[in-house]
């Protein structure tokens, strides 16, 4: 299919037939060839009455953009790229697999197929932690810093570690995090669905959704343990080490 020209080819194709979840922060149209998303409108609401994050999606929009960006210049992880920058919406490469947007396909995937999905996504987690960290603070890549996370309403930026465990003292679901450790660079959102895997669940082929990338401790293994999905997720970070000061 040829590559569309302008913002209204692509918005011809925002039809609800063509989303395959309901949006909250945003309205994903997937297609064969590529993946739009486009936030809510002011005043709009998500799905059963989902209040969207208004204040911050265009900044987490950008911060994808620029994740993007860096994760393609520094590793080999596979992602979509960027086909086309509208006003208001984006729209990627639609990377061919399986979602795993439900615990039913989760099911379906074998123990040895978890364990070499598990082991292939801390490949990716190490590729990360090896981008320079510019500022060496916890920050994401936007000009603001603020690090973008539903549990993590002090969104910063901070300039260390010390500085993020003391603003987050009485935050006990976070557990304990090093003072002298490092912050590098994670998806912060290992959620199952942001995985695209094969069709026959023998690995990932892409991961996707990249807005709350940011500069964070352990790559941001106490976030995960907050958030993991399904049975056997919340070992992704078993095993892995990290750089300290």
């Amino acid at each position: 299919m040829a590559p569309k020209n302008g913002d209204e080819e692509y918005l011809r194709d925002c039809q609800e037939k063509y989303m395959p979840v309901p949006p909250f922060d945003r309205y994903i149209y997937v297609l064969s060839p590529h993946v739009i998303k486009k936030p809510l409108s002011l005043g709009e609401t998500g799905y059963d009455g989902y209040i969207p994050d208004f204040a911050t999606v265009a900044a987490r929009d950008e911060n994808e953009l620029k994740a993007l960006e860096l994760v393609r210049e520094y590793t080999n992880i596979p992602v979509p790229r960027v086909l086309h920058q509208g006003k208001g919406f984006n729209v990627f490469e639609r990377i061919q697999g399986i979602t795993v947007n439900e615990k039913a396909i989760w099911d379906r995937v074998s123990p040895r197929q978890r364990e070499a999905i598990r082991l292939q996504v801390q490949g990716y987690i190490k590729e990360l932690s090896a981008i320079p960290n510019p500022t060496g603070g916890i920050r994401s890549l936007v000009p603001s810093g603020e690090v973008f996370h539903l549990q993590l309403p002090n969104r910063g930026p901070f300039t260390s570690t010390k500085e993020f465990v003391t603003a987050y003292a009485n935050h006990d679901v976070l557990g304990t995090i090093p003072l002298d450790c490092q912050s590098v660079f994670s998806h912060l959102d290992w959620d199952l669905s942001n995985l695209i895997l094969h069709p026959n669940f023998d690995g990932v082929a892409g991961v996707i959704d990249w807005e709350r990338a940011c500069f964070f401790p352990e790559g941001g293994r106490s976030i995960h343990k907050m958030c993991h999905q399904w049975d056997g997720w919340e070992k992704l970070f078993d095993g892995l080490t990290f750089r300290h000061a």
